[in-house]
This record gives structure tokens, C-alpha cells and sequence, in this order.
């Protein structure tokens, strides 16, 4: 599974699953939401389509991302500031329960069924797509 693909697949589905059922604490554009405050949601995504993904935390503690394969990803794609982030710790998970931003449970379910069945499906249908 390509993550790039994976990764235009999630934040589309984002984006269009939003404007059906909009959720207030979070925001319309899959970039402005899963990097402020919800990039652990994103990074549990991510791991459900790469199991091996380790959980990167910034030095500064101010996002998360996953390590899949030997690169960093996150909504933005591939990340190149690789010496910005360390293997989180047991004191990093913690912080992150404390701090980040967690999906309502009903939204959660249902956004993630629908982003497992695009993925699946390989919706390659999509306008938008990062730079691989």
C-alpha cells in the first residue's frame, strides 16, 4: 500500500465526510485540523493501514506523526525536519491523552469506517492530492 495514496485518501475523505457531518471542535481542511491539536487521531489512522508505524512526538511537543518504514508522515505527507521529533515516550503518550485533541466517539466511528472502505477501495477519485 502506497502511504502516500493512503495519506491523499484520509484527508480527502476528511474534507468530504466533514461537509456532511460537521463536527465544532474541529475544522473543514483535514491540514488545519489534524495539525491543530488532532495529529494523534491522524497518527492512530495511519497506524491502522501500516501496523509498524512507530509514534513520533516533536522535541517541542507540539505534534505528533508516525514513523512508517524509516520516514516520518503525518497530514502534511512525508516529513523532512526528521532531527524535530524523537520516538514518544510512556511521558509523551501521557501528554498527549492530556493535551491533543480527541474526535467525538460517534464521529470517530463512523469518519473511520468510511476512511477503511476508501482505502480499501483505492478511491483514487479524488482532485487534491500532495506532492509524492
Amino acid at each position: 500500500m502506497d502511504i502516500m495514496n493512503v495519506i491523499n485518501i484520509i484527508n480527502e475523505t476528511y474534507e468530504s465526510y466533514y461537509e456532511k457531518n460537521r463536527d465544532y471542535r474541529s475544522f473543514p481542511s483535514a491540514i488545519k485540523t489534524f495539525s491543530s491539536g488532532y495529529c494523534f487521531e491522524y497518527f492512530i489512522l495511519l497506524k491502522r493501514f501500516f501496523p509498524n508505524a512507530i509514534l513520533m512526538m516533536q522535541n517541542d511537543k507540539m505534534h505528533c506523526a508516525a514513523l512508517i518504514d524509516g520516514d516520518i508522515y503525518d497530514v502534511n505527507g512525508i516529513r523532512y525536519d526528521t532531527f524535530n521529533f524523537h520516538v514518544a515516550t510512556g511521558c509523551d503518550y501521557e501528554y498527549i491523552y492530556k493535551m491533543f485533541a480527541m474526535f467525538d466517539f460517534s464521529f470517530k466511528d463512523k469518519f473511520n469506517k468510511v476512511v477503511v472502505k476508501n482505502v480499501l477501495n483505492n478511491q483514487n477519485k479524488f482532485i487534491k492530492t500532495l506532492n509524492k
